[in-house]
């Protein structure tokens, strides 16, 4: 079963963690995580059965910080996908339209804010359908705290049309739409949870032939459909290679936290990655934490892969929760720290990165951190994808506990690049810990883990380990 964030079961789970048998962890000392900053002492996770893990961190967490807490008590700005920003006041009963409008009166106010985003579907067409800074949206100049609540906030990369039939592809509906990447059919769903995609064809005539298929030549898009029936939005998502949640900091990052107000409310960004980086470090560490944020069919088919999440230039911590990545460009969570003269601690909590590589790049990792990122994953699961599912880099530190990595199909054989099917490898010096983890390769030739020359993997009461093993793997504890 998978648990999106917005299903009823994850709910269930949250509250089941309550009363299971925990398994714990201390960091190991060479991780080198920065315990003055975040103090986690332990990590650990609750086995409720059925292969379902919850995991949790002991000794630290945002949520309680001082800099989230000073979020939700500063400044409150509400905003709705039927709200306005015209006739809008920012309350709850008269609320604006877009963050863009949103942003400006929190930086305006000059103190930590808090942006409330009813539940709804906002899209580009309407003008709140994006988070896009600086450019379309106003880059945060305080702390800031984006807060789902009444259910699901839905971001597409996609706007709201009419289809009407081709006269000449008499087979296909049609759009008028540039910058179309990728088209997928919301009805339709696959193993796992995710909207069906429509195969992109050649031509408009190819996909006049050939059910379940699509066509663009950047002034129309043409879509076959699966049955017959006719095309709406409903069954056809056209999702652009633009961003929807994308923050450039430049070299004044802030405090910022997405989050949701209860366990039933949470984030849906659909047809973009969720991308956060910056030219240059803060004065001082930053905090950056999401909670109960998907991330599916990020869209670019340009030479620039998009990852489900991708994070860069950032001195602190970001801090992932109950976050789930499917059907990227690229890989599921990314992390760099290409500036590399500050420490990037990144906690990966209950997260989910599934079938990624849908365009044929090479390296789709499930999770991967790269230069001096220093790294924890708890009760993970990464599954079905594309050139290694754990896959570290450079001077990467990583520790994963309770974790699952199966499945990965590499890119070798799908995409013409170096990487045989692998579930956890590492990259130059790059070391990893498992302790308790589910390694559990696609067949017996596939690598379980792949250690590569200069790195190292640890791993602790590992039951389940399976494939190849090869390169420097040793116990500790």
């Amino acid at each position: 079963m998978m648990l999106l964030i917005d299903d009823p079961d994850f709910i269930a789970v949250q509250e089941a963690t309550r009363y299971a048998r925990a398994s714990e962890v201390a960091l190991p000392s060479a991780l080198g995580w920065g315990t003055g900053l975040y103090p986690i002492t332990k990590v650990g996770y609750c086995d409720l059965g059925a292969g379902t893990r919850q995991g949790y961190a002991a000794g630290y967490s945002p949520w309680t910080s001082a800099e989230y807490l000073a979020c939700r008590a500063g400044t409150q700005v509400y905003i709705s996908a039927t709200g306005s920003d015209s006739s809008g006041a920012g309350t709850i009963g008269s609320p604006y339209l877009t963050a863009n409008k949103a942003i400006q009166v929190a930086n305006a106010a000059g103190q930590p804010a808090t942006i409330w985003f009813a539940a709804g579907t906002y899209t580009r067409s309407a003008g709140g359908g994006f988070i896009n800074a600086p450019g379309a949206t106003t880059l945060p100049t305080v702390p800031l705290c984006l807060m789902a609540y009444n259910g699901i906030v839905k971001f597409g990369c996609n706007d709201t049309y009419t289809w009407v039939a081709d006269a000449t592809y008499t087979n296909t509906y049609k759009i008028t739409r540039s910058s179309a990447g990728s088209v997928y059919n919301p009805f339709l769903r696959d193993r796992f949870g995710n909207a069906v995609m429509y195969t992109k064809a050649a031509s408009a005539a190819a996909c006049n032939a050939r059910p379940g298929s699509w066509y663009t030549d950047n002034v129309t898009v043409y879509v076959n459909p699966f049955d017959g029936a006719a095309v709406t939005d409903a069954t056809a998502s056209v999702y652009l290679t633009s961003d929807t949640f994308a923050i450039n900091w430049g070299s004044a990052p802030q405090h910022f936290f997405v989050d949701s107000n209860d366990e039933a409310s949470a984030w849906d960004i659909m047809g973009s990655r969720v991308k956060m980086f910056g030219t240059a470090y803060a004065a001082s560490p930053k905090i950056l934490a999401m909670r109960r944020v998907s991330a599916r069919y990020a869209s670019s088919t340009s030479s620039d892969y998009w990852n489900g999440f991708g994070f860069d230039n950032w001195w602190g911590l970001i801090w992932l929760e109950g976050c789930y990545a499917g059907r990227a460009s690229a890989d599921c969570f990314n992390f760099h720290n290409t500036l590399g003269t500050q420490p990037l601690y990144v906690v990966t909590l209950n997260c989910r990165g599934v079938d990624t590589g849908v365009f044929g790049a090479g390296s789709n990792n499930g999770l991967t951190l790269h230069e001096n990122v220093i790294g924890i994953d708890v009760a993970g699961r990464y599954e079905f994808n594309q050139g290694g599912t754990l896959r570290n880099i450079n001077t990467s530190k990583c520790l994963a506990h309770g974790s699952t990595f199966m499945s990965d199909r590499g890119d070798l054989y799908l995409s013409g690049g170096t990487v045989p099917p692998t579930e956890v490898g590492t990259l130059n010096t790059a070391q990893i810990w498992l302790s308790e983890c589910v390694v559990s390769p696609s067949g017996p030739t596939s690598y379980g883990i792949n250690v590569g020359t200069g790195g190292a993997v640890y791993v602790r009461n590992m039951p389940t380990l399976g494939g190849r093993i090869f390169g420097s793997v040793s116990t500790w504890l």
